[in-house]
């Protein structure tokens, strides 16, 4: 047993070897993922065509494996939809691509849909734990250890590699570290390991300090979404790829005339920001809601919308801090609810609506394309992805600036330089008399989105993919 693992250890070390040399390429793994000019930019190619081919869509089977997937069920915040949006692209490039994640109890075990291959694992758990993804989230994170490594390696994995194809496995998350340190170990025994790529990636950094940063080096590439992210990764000794999360492309189409009208009709002239997050310490409640008492106490009448808790909470604790701050709130059951508190607004009875129903896909949209504002001024977040889809809306984003790299300050968003609320009440009032500088940030917001979409990212990932293959010699498979 000791000499098993000892060839482990030595097979470990000497790939990571390889791969950590190039951790020192300039434009390859320290590269950020944008040029001075803001638009994304794929990797370097190859002089010798034969070496870029070795990654075509013919020639790859990509795994992800993930907590949170494209069940509902399997949601609870952003990483759910970033496997989605990923797994999809991935499909539509034309790669085989399969998901492996802790899937809803009630569906098929597998399942092909939009082209990719569902894989729901530890369902004879969650038929026990059964209010969501993380219900039991230590028994299925064991489970997901002890069972998938083996699994994938053997069933997928491997099988790929004998029909003459590059496996590359991607990891999300804290739960899965341990995951990619085991699927390496299976590959190092079975003498195959330079011939599968695996990544390793974090959205962000909760349960940092439970992850064997050594060993997870040692195994796979280590990816983030954002240079904020790098740096707390870095602050810890080691070194990660950028490669930011994305939208759909078609969040990124003009919202329809109708539909915006709608939005703008319910408010009937009246300023408004919008605010759409977890109810937490990180996500700038406090600086909004104060800016909100501020603007009122300089007779500014523009009312905050606010959408706090989750897709299912009830607002967290919006109605008593809004309260606490001699800020009316108002409670909105239903969308049909909006105008008439609205309504109540213009005649100074009202200073924030707190929604307290799931906010959909077209009417967050038209909250972002319609609001004078929309506040993702998170204290510290990871990426973003409300600020995003906001700007692809056409939104006049206000945001913390710190994992948000898409946001320019003064060209496509506000980037806050300090969390006094004063900063938010100034620029919004600037902003107001100034319309000209505030559509031209809109305008530049939604094309910068553009870069942003999936299918975009897709490619900035299979390129940093091809160039780790390559010091791995997959270009002579």
């Amino acid at each position: 047993m000791r000499d098993r693992f000892a060839l482990i250890n030595v097979r470990r070390h000497t790939h990571v070897a390889s791969t950590r040399a190039s951790y020192v390429m300039p434009g390859v793994v320290g590269a950020d993922f944008a040029t001075p000019s803001g638009s994304l930019m794929l990797p370097a190619a190859s002089h010798d065509p034969s070496a870029n081919a070795y990654l075509d869509a013919s020639r790859t089977v990509f795994i992800v494996i993930s907590f949170e997937g494209p069940d509902r069920w399997s949601q609870a915040g952003g990483l759910g939809v970033r496997v989605t949006g990923l797994a999809d692209s991935l499909a539509a490039l034309g790669h085989e691509v399969h998901v492996f994640f802790i899937g809803d109890p009630e569906r098929p075990g597998e399942e092909t849909y939009n082209g990719v291959q569902l894989h729901r694992w530890s369902q004879w758990l969650s038929r026990h734990y059964r209010a969501g993804v993380y219900d039991g989230e230590e028994e299925k994170r064991a489970d997901l250890t002890a069972s998938l490594p083996s699994f994938v390696t053997e069933k997928v994995v491997i099988p790929a590699i004998r029909a003459g194809k590059v496996p590359i496995v991607l990891f999300e998350e804290w739960q899965t570290a341990e995951c990619a340190s085991l699927v390496s170990d299976h590959l190092h025994l079975t003498g195959l390991r330079d011939q599968a790529i695996l990544a390793w990636n974090a959205n962000n950094a909760y349960s940092f300090d439970r992850i064997d940063w050594p060993r997870l080096a040692s195994s796979a590439m280590i990816t983030t979404v954002s240079r904020y992210m790098r740096s707390i990764i870095r602050a810890r000794g080691f070194d990660a790829l950028v490669i930011p999360n994305g939208i759909p492309e078609r969040l990124t189409r003009p919202m329809r005339p109708r539909e915006l009208q709608q939005v703008r009709d319910a408010f009937a002239g009246m300023p408004f920001f919008f605010k759409m997050a977890r109810w937490g310490n990180d996500k700038g409640w406090t600086q909004a809601l104060d800016a909100m008492r501020l603007l009122r106490e300089r007779d500014d009448n523009t009312l905050m919308v606010a959408r706090a808790g989750g897709p299912n909470g009830a607002g967290g604790a919006l109605e008593s801090e809004g309260e606490r701050r001699g800020l009316r709130v108002q409670s909105v059951d239903s969308p049909a609810e909006i105008p008439v508190a609205v309504e109540s607004a213009k005649r100074g009875h009202t200073d924030v609506l707190n929604l307290r129903f799931g906010v959909t896909e077209e009417l967050a949209r038209g909250m972002y394309a319609a609001a004078d504002g929309t506040l993702a001024n998170s204290v510290s977040e990871p990426f973003g992805l409300v600020g995003l889809e906001a700007m692809a809306a056409g939104g006049l984003l206000y945001t913390g600036g710190t994992g948000e790299d898409y946001a320019v300050s003064g060209r496509n968003a506000v980037v806050l330089e300090t969390l006094e609320p004063g900063e938010i009440a100034d620029r919004a009032q600037e902003l107001r008399e100034d319309p000209d500088t505030a559509a031209r940030i809109r305008r530049n917001a939604r094309r910068r989105a553009r870069d942003f979409r999936w299918e975009c990212v897709a490619e900035v990932l299979v390129g940093r993919l091809r160039l780790q293959g390559l010091r791995q010699g997959l270009s002579t498979v």
